[in-house]
């Protein structure tokens, strides 16, 4: 009975404490020495693997942060060129005349909403891209992948305020058009006036002086009345035509100008939106497992930015010769709008300018961010 008790007790304490696998094939004393030994190995391994892990994750993370970083100059940029426009939006309407058309009025405050709405989205964007940085610097491990997502939100954005400023583009422009053919019907209707009445005078002189024949009188006469017929007739149409000041016909064409300027604008950031986008994706992946999409990624963030650089300069050139036209003569009001245009196209030629610089230093930073991922991926 007591030697049962003891098998049975040695059973229990066997199961409870197993011997290492390593240890219990080795045998004897001499190889639970060796299994203990294989077991403090393996634990050491890791935290070396840790370590490089680790130093992999931090730069990870400071690309993603220089990423999150430039895509926040980006905005602040663009929101501050939107608050200059506002700006000058303002001091133009408040600048109206007390007997100018109310027409310039409503269309300075219809432009300035969509301004208003354009700074508010950035404002917003700015706002959270900044939470997310901070949130970031608080625990670099957190993963990315959400990125796609916002940026895809962006260019969404973008093409509705596109749409938006294409809608107001094409009133302005139909506006524009519509006074412009009012003026050149009154302009053709007013040269039909004065020659009908010249030809009826010279009629009437004839007449007065005729010593022809009676029927050669009644022709002339029959004559004369046809055209008192029809000066009546150009004169009620001259009556019921609207009076359009030509300064408002200006007025349209500047604003056609500025908004397809800002079109422009917009699918310059758009397309940029769209690289990043993309980019967004990899930046704070692993180069030694995604070297090559994250090169790809990185060449074409460059890619986009020459490109850009490229299209300014040619949208550089276009405004120059615009600008070398000169300012046209006309009333007061109409040198005024051109002064408008001019002022207008002045600061575009600065946004023009700092964007290209900008591009060129963005241009620097993407290619020491793709040497950095080529030398990691050694």
């Amino acid at each position: 009975m007591v030697g049962l008790l003891a098998m049975l007790l040695a059973l229990f304490l066997q199961l409870s404490h197993p011997l290492p696998a390593v240890a219990a094939s080795a045998g004897g004393k001499g190889g639970g020495a060796l299994g203990d030994s294989l077991e403090r190995d393996r634990a050491n391994r890791p935290r070396r693997s840790d370590g490089h892990w680790n130093g992999e994750k931090e730069k990870a993370g400071e690309r993603v942060r220089h990423f999150i970083g430039r895509t926040l100059d980006d905005l602040n940029g663009s929101l501050s060129l939107a608050d200059d426009e506002i700006q000058q939006l303002e001091k133009e309407t408040d600048a109206i005349a007390f007997l100018e058309s109310p027409r310039r009025e409503k269309d300075f405050t219809d432009l300035l909403g969509w301004y208003h709405d354009y700074t508010d989205w950035l404002r917003g964007e700015i706002g959270d891209l900044e939470d997310e940085l901070a949130l970031f610097s608080a625990d670099p491990g957190q993963e990315w992948g959400h990125w796609h997502g916002r940026y895809e939100a962006m260019i969404e954005k973008q093409l509705e305020l596109e749409g938006q400023l294409e809608k107001r583009i094409k009133r302005y422009d139909a506006e524009e058009k519509r006074l412009a053919g009012i003026i050149d019907r009154r302009r053709l209707l007013q040269e039909r006036f004065n020659d009908l009445e010249y030809r009826l005078a010279r009629i009437e002189e004839r007449i007065r002086d005729f010593q022809g024949p009676a029927a050669e009188r009644r022709d002339s006469e029959r004559k004369a009345k046809k055209l008192r017929t029809d000066i009546r007739v150009v004169q009620n149409e001259l009556v019921f035509l609207p009076l359009v000041d030509e300064d408002l016909l200006k007025h349209y064409a500047v604003l056609v100008e500025r908004g397809e300027a800002e079109l422009d604008w917009l699918a310059l950031k758009r397309d940029e939106y769209g690289a990043l986008r993309d980019a967004a994706t990899v930046v704070g992946l692993t180069p030694r497992r995604d070297a090559p999409v994250m090169e790809a990624a990185y060449r074409r963030l460059i890619r986009l930015a020459e490109s850009g650089i490229n299209r300014l300069s040619r949208k550089s050139d276009e405004l120059a010769r615009k600008r070398s036209r000169g300012m046209p003569a006309g009333s007061l009001k109409e040198v005024e709008r051109s002064r408008e245009l001019a002022d207008f196209y002045e600061r575009l030629q600065g946004r023009y300018h700092d964007e290209t610089r900008r591009l060129r230093l963005l241009i620097g930073a993407y290619e020491a961010d793709l040497a950095g991922v080529l030398s990691e991926r050694q």
